[in-house]
């Protein structure tokens, strides 16, 4: 049995590109499909009718014709504009970089519904979280979870004993928290006691549990080091949103 020729899903609009004079290719990020590029016709035109339905980090009815190189979106209407997140520039740095993060690790059209489901709650929650730090570290960490890159925490991953409250190395390289006996400490990063347990709790409960947590900036930041080297180390490189966040919280500190 054939593929429809056309197709309707849920989707957030993740990238997009200038195509010819009028045109865009759209990177969409859709509940049905996974992530998928399509084209979007004389959007860039200035009474486009879809033009207000593709803005970056719109959640969208998207509908598509689908193509053998690339699809044509024929259709959109907004579900939600996340109209709050783009009323600040920081919470917009944090959007853009929860998108970065399904670009480059959410594999080409692969459905992945739950995966989904979080990049969607996590834009909303975003526009009323108190701390976005906090939310930052729930997103990084479960979409790990979710693509089977989950970092083992309660374990040593090289001797398999259970770690115990004391300052232990977290290694990119062997997917979790080594105990000090296992750890290279050269090639390793410490982690204290707290920070192995707020990364636990984000890992084991559901947002609106964690969002009650209070942290000091050290230990934020502390978290934030340890999960971005674990995130670099699988991608290979750094993200240039992330780069864009340090920079605005070191002048909102000035």
């Amino acid at each position: 049995m054939s593929a429809p020729r056309e197709v309707k899903t849920e989707a957030v609009v993740i990238r997009r590109a200038r195509l010819r004079e009028a045109d865009r290719v759209i990177t969409l990020f859709t509940r049905e499909l996974g992530k998928i590029s399509a084209v979007a016709k004389g959007v860039r035109k200035a009474k486009a009718r879809l033009a207000g339905h593709l803005e970056l980090l719109t959640h969208t009815d998207v509908t598509l014709a689908r193509g053998k190189n690339l699809d044509t979106v024929i259709g959109s209407q907004t579900l939600s504009p996340n109209l709050s997140i783009r009323n600040s520039l920081e919470r917009t740095a944090y959007a853009l970089y929860f998108a970065e993060l399904v670009s480059h690790f959410a594999p080409e059209e692969q459905a992945n519904r739950s995966l989904f489901d979080l990049f969607v709650e996590s834009l909303g929650n975003l526009g009323e979280a108190a701390n976005a730090e906090l939310l930052s570290r729930y997103f990084e960490l479960n979409l790990l979870k979710n693509l089977g890159y989950r970092p083992e925490l309660r374990r040593c991953p090289g001797c398999g004993s259970e770690l115990k409250a004391q300052t232990n190395y977290f290694s990119p390289s062997s997917g979790g928290v080594l105990c000090p006996d296992c750890a290279d400490v050269s090639a390793t990063y410490p982690v204290s006691v707290s920070a192995l347990k707020v990364m636990r709790f984000i890992l084991e409960n559901r947002y609106d549990a964690v969002a009650r947590l209070k942290l000091d900036p050290e230990l934020n930041l502390e978290i934030a080091s340890l999960v971005r080297a674990y995130i670099h180390f699988h991608l290979e490189k750094g993200l240039r949103s992330s780069a864009w966040i340090d920079e605005l919280r070191t002048q909102l500190q000035a």
